[in-house]
């Protein structure tokens, strides 16, 4: 296989209609352990501006629920995806710059 930055050894294998994952159990593993560690900080950061949170919450009394359970659904996927991508780049295998 070619590409742009030249020819390749590597072999590419493409099974039809395969919804196998293409993750090894490593990176499946450390996916979930990410997750789970981005959960504990969304709990330390929701419990530290909770108070925040309720007051804007307040100002809307219909939306005041969906506003914190969005709020608290939006910190989780910040901090997945910054631990993800500081573990993968910590692991080597994502280069930011």
């Amino acid at each position: 296989m070619t590409n742009a930055r030249g020819p390749s050894s590597e072999t590419l294998e493409e099974t039809a209609g395969s919804d196998a994952c293409v993750c090894s159990i490593g990176n499946a593993v450390e996916h979930y352990v990410t997750g789970i560690l981005g959960l504990v900080a969304t709990l330390v950061i929701g419990v530290q501006a909770y108070p925040w949170l309720q007051s804007v919450a307040d100002t809307t009394s219909y939306l005041g629920s969906t506003w914190l359970v969005f709020s608290f659904a939006a910190i989780w996927l910040i901090c997945w995806i910054a631990l993800e991508v500081a573990w993968e780049w910590r692991a080597g295998r994502v280069h930011l710059l």
